[in-house]
């Protein structure tokens, strides 16, 4: 959804904007668990999310709309919850 929120924005289709901003998981308990959790945690607990994220995601929120900040913060809050079940392992030569 985020990507076609991106997509929307860039050619300035309010109902498409919508339409993807609504399809996210507003109301998914564990994230909302979650989400002052990561806005409270230390950077270094913050690394690994911020670092998948980034990956997946590598440009920064754009100024048209501030439900793009608000899309990639909760996606971060999930992220955080799932590293906190099962913690990223980015190194393939781990055990």
């Amino acid at each position: 959804m985020l990507a076609a929120f991106e997509t929307a924005a860039d050619w300035r289709e309010q109902k498409a904007m919508e339409a993807a901003f609504s399809a996210i998981s507003w109301h998914d308990a564990a994230v909302k668990a979650a989400l002052p959790e990561y806005l409270a945690a230390s950077s270094a607990e913050r690394a690994k999310v911020d670092y998948a994220f980034n990956a997946m995601v590598p440009r920064p929120p754009q100024d048209i709309d501030g439900r793009q900040a608000v899309m990639h913060t909760w996606i971060k809050a999930r992220m955080f919850s799932y590293n906190k079940a099962f913690p990223f392992q980015f190194n393939p030569y781990s055990n």
